[in-house]
């Protein structure tokens, strides 16, 4: 799946973790928890939460 931002950047699935990642790491284990919330999402889901947080 290819995420694209308002501006029309695309990013794989790798660099969306790895952008939500970036975004919210608090504590060591960020990473496994957007892991586990990107794989525990549909491909809907996951898009709607993308449009949402990045669509104006």
């Amino acid at each position: 799946m290819i995420f694209k931002s308002d501006k029309g950047k695309s990013f794989t699935q790798e660099e969306a973790i790895d952008l939500m990642v970036s975004l919210s790491a608090t504590d060591a284990n960020s990473e496994k928890k957007w892991r586990g919330f990107y794989n525990s999402l549909s491909q809907t889901e996951l898009q709607d939460e993308w449009d949402e947080y990045w669509k104006p």
